[in-house]
């Protein structure tokens, strides 16, 4: 049974290519925004988050929090164009595993996602 992934981005564009990158390795499901990815956290088990944080509805940052407050080990990746953010105090106490910026470098990402879950 694939590994699953939740990749939660307000741009189709970049949720198009995470699945298609991913999705010979992983099930991959898609949110395009924050309440959208608590929503599915919630009912359903995923053993990695991609996130984006600057979205509507709900911020990314928020949606770590909220997600965090259920579980704490599931391992995040944020992809944001913000590289500021990476200093956000939420992104340096909510055990981020990886902070990438985009346009995503898709190889470094498998990667990333390799050490974490495995295939």
């Amino acid at each position: 049974m694939k590994k699953r992934i939740l990749v939660c981005d307000d741009e189709e564009p970049i949720r198009l290519l995470l699945n298609e990158s991913l999705q010979d390795s992983y099930e991959v499901v898609e949110a395009s925004n924050g309440r959208d990815a608590l929503s599915l956290a919630a009912k359903e088990h995923f053993d990695l988050i991609i996130m984006d944080i600057k979205m509507p509805n709900v911020h990314g940052l928020e949606a770590i929090e909220r997600i965090r407050t259920r579980n704490d080990s599931i391992p995040i990746i944020i992809c944001s164009a913000y590289r500021s953010m990476e200093d956000d105090i939420v992104v340096k106490t909510s055990n981020i595993s990886a902070f990438m910026t985009k346009p995503i470098d898709i190889k470094t990402l498998k990667a990333r996602i390799f050490e974490l879950i495995g295939t």
